[in-house]
Order: C-alpha cells, then sequence, then structure tokens
C-alpha cells in the first residue's frame, strides 16, 4: 500500500478496520511503588509524551494507533511511521516507527520510544519488540521507571516477563531522583516481580556517592512499601560497658499475620548476642514475644538471656484474657545490655495473667501477679508480695443523677514471698504468705443540676486475712485470723459557674468550680495487722479526692476531714476546647490522723497546698506547673515547671524544671531540655539533658543527627546515662539505610513523644 499523508485522526478509522477488536487488559492503571517523603520530587523520571486519546478511546478493549503515514499490507502487517502513539487499555507506545504483525500479535518499533505499561512502568528504548496478547518482549539499551518514581534506572536488555514481571540485563538501579544520584545498584540479572512485590538481583554490587561499598552474588529486596523478608537496617555503635557494637537484623514475613525478626548483635567485649522478636495478630488476639541470648559474656564469665511475651485476647464480647511476662537472667542484665536509660533503671520486672468479665452491673478479673527484684539492694521486707491468685469481683446498679446508687468493691488475693534462708546467721524472716478478703459495699445518691452537685455517700468495709507466719518472728503468738471492720462516710458537692469575656480578641469561657469533699471514717488500732501492700500514694491534686489516705486495704486511715478546692478552667466557645486550667486545693483535717506507715500519730491543722496550672500561651507554646507547698515550714515541698514550645508538628523545644525537697536532707533539684528540630531540607537534630544540681553532674544526655532523602538515610545517636550502680555508660548508635532496601523507625527518645501536651 502506497504512503498516505493523511491527517492522524482521519487515519485512525481504517488503521482501526484493518487491525480489528483485540482483547481488554483487566487491572485497572494504577500507581503503585515505595512511598517517598514530601520532599521528594513529584515529576516522573520519564517523563511522557503528550496523549491525543481520548478517555473513550482508552477505555475500551480495541487498539488505537494514531500515525503520521501508515502502510499496509492486508492480514500481514501494518508499518507506522512518523509521530505513532498506540494505545490499548492501560498500555502506550510512542516511537518514530512501529510494525504491527496481525498473525502474531506482535509490535516491532525503533526510534525514540516511549512504553508505559497498567501499573506505572515506563520503559524508554530505541528498539522494542512486544506480544500484545502474551505481554512479553524485549527492549534493548533502555532506561526504566517504576511508578511514582519508586525506582529507575537503565539496562543492557529487558526482557518483559508477562504483566507482572520484568527481567533486566547489565543494570543500573536506584531509588534516587535523577538530580540526586547518591546510591545505585549494579548487577549482571535484576528481576522485578510485581505479585511478590520484590526484586532479585545475581552478582549485584551496591554503589555509594560512587564508590562501591557493597557485593553479593545474590540479593533480594522489596520493591513496594510491602513486608518483604530480608536484611533490614544494621546498626553500629560503641558503648562503654561493651565496646563496639555491630547489630544485623533480618526479617522474615513468615505469613500475613505473623513474622519474626532475628538480630545478630556483636558486643566486642562480651561476644555475640542473639535477639529474636515473634509477632502475631489475629482477629480476636495479639502479642509478642522477644528472646535474648548472650552465651558466655566474656566479662561476667557467664551466660546471660532474656524473655519478655505480651498476649491479649476477645475471647467473647464480654471476656478477655491477657499475658505480661518478663524475666532476664541476671539483675544487671539491664545496666549491661540495656539500650536505654529507662531499662537500666528498673528495679523489678512485673509478670501477669488475667482473665476479666465486663458486663452491664457486675465485672470480674482473676489474676496472677509476681515480680523478679532486679535491685539486689531492696531488703527483703521492702520487696513486693506475689499475688497468686488475685480475684477482683466489682458491681455498680444503672447510674444516673438524683438516682440511688449502690455498688460493691471486693478483692481475695493470696500473698506470697520467698523468706531467706533459714541458715543465714542473724536473719529474721518477716511472714511469707497471706490471704486477705476485702468487701466494702456502698450506698450513694448523686444528686446534679446544670451548676451543682452532691453525692452523700456510705459504705462499709471488712477485711479480714489468714496468715502463715515464722516461728523467728518476734511476737511468738500472733493473731494468725486478724480482721478489721469500718464504716465510711463522705460527702461531695461542688458548684460550677460561667461568664462570657475577651483576651486580646480571643473570645472565652471562664469557669469557676469550687468544691468540697468531706470524709469521716472511725479510728482503729491497725498497727498490729500484716502489711502486704499498702503504702502512702503520691500527694498530689488527684489524690486529695480519695475516700482512704493509703492504696491497698491493709491499712484505712482515720479520718475527719475536708478537701477544699477551687478549679478554673478558659474554654473556646462552642468547640469548648480547653484553652488554660488553674487548680488549688488543701485538706483540713478536724482531728489527728493516728493510722499510719510506720505506726504513729500525726497532728496537723491543714495538709500542704497543692497548685497546678495547664496553659495554651498562644499557638506554639503550651505551660504545665505544679507546687507543693508546706504551710508549717513556709517552703516548696515538691515543685515542677514544664515550658513547651511548638510551632509546627515537627518541632518542639522542651523546657523543664524539678524540684523535690521531701525524700533527702539535701533538695533533689533537676534542669531537663530537649529539642527536635529540622536543620535543613532532610537534617533533623534531637537532643536532651537531664541535670542534677545537688550532684552537679549529668543524669542522662544525648545528642542525635538524623538525615533522610528521596533515597538514603542515616541515623547518628550520642548517650550519656548516670547507672543505679553511680557508674556512667557513654554508647553511640550509628544506622544507615537505602531507600526501597529497608526502612528506620522513629526512635525512641523523640522529644516529640516527650513533649505530648495534655490537650493534644
Amino acid at each position: 500500500m502506497p504512503s498516505l499523508n493523511l491527517p492522524r485522526r482521519l487515519l485512525c478509522a481504517a488503521i482501526l478496520a484493518t487491525i480489528g477488536s483485540q482483547p481488554a487488559i483487566a487491572a485497572k492503571p494504577g500507581a503503585s511503588g515505595t512511598a517517598r517523603p514530601l520532599s521528594c520530587p513529584s515529576t516522573p523520571a520519564l517523563p511522557m509524551p503528550a496523549s491525543t486519546l481520548t478517555p473513550e478511546e482508552t477505555s475500551d478493549d480495541r487498539v488505537h494507533v494514531y500515525a503520521d503515514r501508515a502502510e499496509s499490507k492486508l492480514n500481514e502487517t501494518t508499518r507506522f511511521s512518523g509521530n505513532v502513539e498506540l494505545g490499548r487499555g492501560g498500555l502506550r507506545l510512542f516511537a518514530d516507527e512501529a510494525i504491527y504483525n496481525q498473525a502474531d500479535n506482535t509490535l516491532d518499533a525503533n526510534g525514540h520510544i516511549h512504553l508505559h505499561k497498567e501499573g506505572g512502568v515506563t520503559i524508554v528504548t530505541p528498539r522494542l519488540r512486544y506480544e500484545l496478547d502474551t505481554e512479553r518482549g524485549a527492549a534493548e539499551n533502555a532506561q526504566f521507571a517504576l511508578a511514582a518514581g519508586a525506582a529507575r534506572g537503565e539496562a543492557g536488555l529487558i526482557r518483559f516477563e508477562g504483566r507482572d514481571a520484568l527481567t533486566l540485563e547489565g543494570v543500573h538501579y536506584t531509588t534516587c531522583p535523577p538530580e540526586q544520584e547518591d546510591w545505585y545498584l549494579r548487577a549482571s540479572e535484576l528481576t522485578l516481580d510485581k505479585v511478590s512485590e520484590t526484586g532479585t538481583a545475581w552478582n549485584a554490587s551496591i554503589h555509594f556517592m560512587h564508590v562501591p561499598i557493597f557485593y553479593s552474588p545474590y540479593l533480594s529486596f522489596p520493591i513496594t512499601e510491602a513486608r518483604k523478608s530480608g536484611i533490614l537496617t544494621p546498626f553500629f555503635g560503641n558503648s562503654s560497658n561493651s565496646g563496639l557494637i555491630l547489630g544485623v537484623p533480618y526479617y522474615f514475613n513468615l505469613a500475613p499475620n505473623y513474622d519474626d525478626t532475628l538480630t545478630l548483635r556483636v558486643l566486642e567485649q562480651r561476644g555475640a548476642q542473639a535477639l529474636n522478636e515473634f509477632r502475631y495478630l489475629g482477629k480476636n488476639y495479639s502479642g509478642k514475644l522477644d528472646l535474648e541470648y548472650l552465651p558466655g559474656d566474656r566479662v561476667t564469665d557467664s551466660d546471660r538471656e532474656a524473655l519478655f511475651y505480651k498476649h491479649s485476647q476477645i475471647l467473647s464480647p464480654r471476656w478477655s484474657a491477657s499475658a505480661d511476662i518478663q524475666w532476664v537472667s541476671d539483675n544487671s542484665y539491664f545496666i549491661d545490655l540495656g539500650t536505654s536509660s529507662t531499662e537500666s533503671s528498673r528495679t523489678h520486672l512485673p509478670r501477669s495473667l488475667r482473665l476479666d468479665y465486663g458486663g452491664d452491673i457486675w465485672r470480674f478479673s482473676a489474676r496472677a501477679f509476681t515480680y523478679q527484684t532486679l535491685d539486689a539492694t531492696i531488703p527483703l521486707a521492702d520487696q513486693p508480695y506475689q499475688r497468686l491468685p488475685q480475684l477482683v469481683l466489682t458491681a455498680d446498679s444503672p447510674s444516673g443523677p438524683n438516682r440511688l446508687r449502690t455498688s460493691l468493691e471486693s478483692e481475695w488475693v493470696s500473698f506470697y514471698r520467698p523468706g531467706d534462708a533459714p541458715d543465714v546467721p542473724g536473719v529474721v524472716e518477716p511472714p511469707t504468705a497471706g490471704q486477705r478478703l476485702d468487701l466494702q459495699p456502698s450506698v450513694s445518691l448523686p444528686l446534679r443540676n446544670a451548676y451543682f452537685y452532691i453525692t452523700p455517700k456510705a459504705a462499709y468495709r471488712y477485711t479480714s486475712w489468714r496468715l502463715r507466719l515464722n516461728a523467728d518472728v518476734d511476737n511468738p503468738s500472733p493473731d494468725e485470723s486478724p480482721s478489721r471492720s469500718l464504716p465510711i462516710y463522705s460527702l461531695d458537692s461542688g458548684l460550677a459557674f460561667e461568664r462570657e469575656g475577651r483576651l486580646g480578641g480571643q473570645a472565652y469561657t471562664q469557669t469557676l468550680e469550687p468544691r468540697v469533699y468531706y470524709v469521716y471514717i472511725p479510728y482503729k488500732n491497725q498497727d498490729s495487722l500484716p502489711v502486704f501492700d499498702s503504702a502512702l500514694p503520691e500527694f498530689n491534686f488527684y489524690n486529695f479526692f480519695r475516700e482512704n489516705r493509703f492504696i491497698g486495704a491493709d491499712r484505712v486511715g482515720d479520718a475527719n476531714q475536708a478537701t477544699f478546692a477551687i478549679t478554673s478552667r478558659f474554654l473556646l466557645p462552642g468547640s469548648g476546647s480547653e484553652l488554660a486550667r488553674v487548680s488549688l486545693g488543701q485538706v483540713q483535717y478536724f482531728a489527728d490522723q493516728q493510722v499510719n506507715l510506720p505506726p504513729g500519730t500525726v497532728t496537723q491543722a491543714n495538709s500542704d497546698t497543692i497548685a497546678e496550672i495547664y496553659a495554651r500561651l498562644g499557638q506554639p507554646w503550651y505551660l504545665r506547673s505544679t507546687m507543693q507547698w508546706d504551710n508549717t515550714v513556709h517552703e516548696t515541698r515538691n515543685s515542677g515547671f514544664y515550658l513547651y514550645y511548638r510551632p509546627e508538628s515537627d518541632r518542639i523545644v522542651n523546657l523543664g524544671w524539678r524540684y523535690n525537697n521531701s525524700l533527702a536532707s539535701v533538695p533533689d533539684k533537676q534542669i531537663d531540655i530537649s529539642t527536635q528540630w529540622p536543620l535543613s531540607s532532610g537534617w533533623i537534630g534531637l537532643a536532651r539533658w537531664n541535670y542534677s544540681l545537688p550532684e552537679s553532674r549529668t543524669i542522662q544526655a544525648y545528642a542525635g543527627l538524623q538525615y533522610a532523602s528521596c533515597c538514603w538515610a542515616f541515623r547518628l545517636a550520642g548517650r550519656q546515662r548516670l547507672q543505679p550502680d553511680s557508674s556512667v555508660n557513654n554508647s553511640l548508635l550509628f544506622e544507615f539505610e537505602f531507600g526501597g532496601f529497608s526502612r528506620m523507625g522513629e526512635t525512641e527518645d523523640s522529644p516529640l513523644k516527650q513533649g505530648k501536651f495534655a490537650f493534644e
């Protein structure tokens, strides 16, 4: 057929008549690939020429072709030349020349070829052969780009292996944008499989800043955000306790609902440690098991192990169960091998099993609690008792204002604590076991309206014990079955006033909420009763409104007292969001407190005064401050002042001051400063400094620098922390990643977490 110089759109009808209908591609066009930071370029690495196909022409199952010229042999081939554009479903082809073979439904293209496949793969090549039915073919000396710029590169030969796979020979592969190719992978062969979402390379080397840094005869990595088995980001570090540290995690994607991460950590001074994290998730349950093992620690000449297991499960709409098991092989495990100051300061490891029921009226919990004491300086008498088991049953009648309410709180618990060895000279064993039953029924009548409430309440508390005592206790014939019963009366009342106002052009609603809480509990001598878990809680504004000034059931404090408190809130009209809250309170005692730990009588007319302030000082500034004022000696007992500056979600400065004058002869004064701030494009700085003024020493400090770009990231962090034995541990950690190969997690020391404000 002679050449025809026809307008492209008029030529389309003749070509369609010759080629006929073709089957449609089922998959819808869509982007896939690795998610990128917001700062990454949004323009594609290989931009496509502008298309002239209409939406109607891209939605049917036919092939549409536009070209300057067409030469056709009936039922054989058709040659298109000059600005060729071919479209079929999600396939787009631009070329200088394309030959369509009707016999085997193939295309041979030459010239400046742009091929875009459904799913986001773009190929630029001078020569291409492609089978439209099987989606197989080959491209020579080609450039390629995956969807949304997730990856790109060049290859001597690209083989199309069907709809979802490409094999590239002599490949240069990277996830960096064209103007910032900081790293790339070279391989003799690379397969990109969309179904498994993985890339598999043979004879591969990784180059960073044009310097080869890694070689492997075989390498597998994810090409999307989907989970993929393989090596995660290695980390390097140095610690004064362990020397140089190298950790290499390997991730096992075992199934959609469970996985495993095995980390080999080499400690220069101690040896090789294995850490394994197994996670699972089901429809009604989830859990995690962590195992750590360091055989033959060269410093302690012992094996070091640890186990941490958590599980939670919903058994039915009302029943649930959970487990929390923690164990380490020795008391110094976290001091020597821990990775944070929180770990190294732990004194006890809890272990618990729970079975819970939650109904509309009745609630039940069966628990078992044990502890592993890590601090050897804690005497036996101060170590917590194990609770094997603990049964808790509570009930509340349907509640509501102006309606009588009845409730029940009950607990039965069996306490146990291993005693010292009986053959230790001079050691006296305390009681090692006992059972306690605690019952407290109550009745109350909440009365309230829009501005006033009053709740009278009466309760009766009965507690009995069955004890197993040691013969070595000073009293050879103690009561093994003591009991105690006491009535408890309380009256809680308050008012709520509101007024409207404006400050600096901002409208607000101010409330004034005075509250009076009266408690009466008669005195009963309890000095001879055992103490399993009772103690005085922290003295703060919340604990002003407790019936019993002790936690635990072993002691019920005698009381004839009233708490006077007032709170004022500043609220935004409409939303009710809290701009500020100021609270002030004090307890007035009308009688001496005769039940105390240790035994004795406390004579005081009133308690310390507690003040609390929470405020938003404009959009970026937040304030939190507390103070406990001793009215007897007229000095501050405890105080804290915290100022947060957070102009944007990714930057913060935290300024903290803590003062404690209640636990030691020398008041404890601490400064706590932390910040997280973007330094420039991709760079983030993190730092924290916690300093004790009386000791003139740093309690903990760290400084970190993190960089993240479109194709690589690293984190460098230095830490200093004061150990429980007053020694100082210094450590340095380094992590590095290439985009598309692995991902670093968020640092646990993020000041953004530390500065989480109560109003947010």
